[in-house]
């Protein structure tokens, strides 16, 4: 090959090049405009006193649907709420919720919360045994206790 025919052949080369950077940057300014200019989201106001009481109220509510058994039911209408008023309603229910978690992980927040209410309904109350320590109510008496009768009837001859 000559040094002429190489240098057509660059020359062809460069000129195919080209078209095809116009190509695509055509096509890219095409896509740009049929593309939707994306609008923020607006931001919700902070929740109000008012609003607060509400969701906390239907959050009471849905934990005893669920509490009596309507598990179902409370998952059917929580999944019926936007993905904002799930968020809204966990927030006012100091669940640790963010702007931008999804459904889901709403969903999963409020039914551990509801777990976790059940549990603690469910241990007795505690009562303080006079040393810092607390002990259920009905329970027996707690260890220590328990050893100091054992030495003391053991001590009587009992």
């Amino acid at each position: 090959m000559s040094e002429q025919e190489i240098l057509n052949e660059l020359k062809a080369l460069s000129q195919k090049v080209d078209r095809l950077s116009s190509l695509l940057e055509s096509m890219r300014a095409e896509q740009q405009s049929k593309r939707p200019a994306r609008t923020p989201r607006p931001k919700l106001a902070p929740l109000t006193p008012e609003e607060v009481q509400k969701y906390k109220t239907q959050f009471g509510e849905l934990y005893e649907q669920w509490l009596s058994g309507d598990e179902l039911g409370v998952q059917g209408q929580l999944d019926k709420l936007e993905v904002e008023e799930l968020r809204r309603l966990a927030d006012s229910n100091n669940l640790n919720v963010t702007s931008k978690m999804s459904k889901e992980r709403g969903l999963h927040l409020i039914g551990a919360r509801f777990r976790e209410k059940k549990q603690l309904h469910q241990v007795s109350p505690l009562q303080s045994n006079g040393h810092g320590m607390h002990r259920p109510i009905n329970s027996s008496l707690n260890c220590s206790d328990h050893l100091l009768r054992r030495l003391h009837v053991s001590k009587n001859g009992a």
